[in-house]
Parts: C-alpha cells; sequence; structure tokens
C-alpha cells in the first residue's frame, strides 16, 4: 500500500510504479493507482528455489518526479 505524506497535495501523480524483488533481482514491475486504492497484491511467488533455499522478496518504489 502506497502512503503519501504530501498533505494531500492536489498535484500527486496519477500512478507510480513499484519494483518486486526476488533475492535482490527485478523479477516483476507493477503500476499501482489511485483507482486501486494505491495498493497491489503480488500473488503465487515462489518460496524456494530449486535447491529448498527460500527466496526473499522485497518490492521498491521506483522514483516519482517531485517527490
Amino acid at each position: 500500500t502506497k502512503t503519501w505524506n504530501d498533505n494531500n497535495a492536489t498535484d500527486r501523480p496519477s500512478s507510480i510504479k513499484v519494483d518486486l524483488l526476488q533475492n535482490g533481482n527485478v523479477i516483476q514491475t507493477q503500476e499501482v493507482t489511485a483507482a486501486n486504492g494505491w495498493n497491489y497484491t503480488f500473488v503465487d511467488l515462489a518460496q524456494y528455489d530449486a535447491n529448498g533455499v527460500a527466496y526473499t522478496y522485497t518490492v521498491k518504489e521506483k522514483p516519482v518526479a517531485g517527490y
């Protein structure tokens, strides 16, 4: 979920992009918008690699102009 810290600015962008990283490598980029409540859920993610080692997932927001 995206939480804005801009005092409800009226010039807020209509969308942002976030990267899903698996062990530090981008595996998916998703657009998040006001229409979906600034929320997105990544689903059906593998928990383990072929050797049984657990993956670590992180989400990183791409830079937004003006913020």
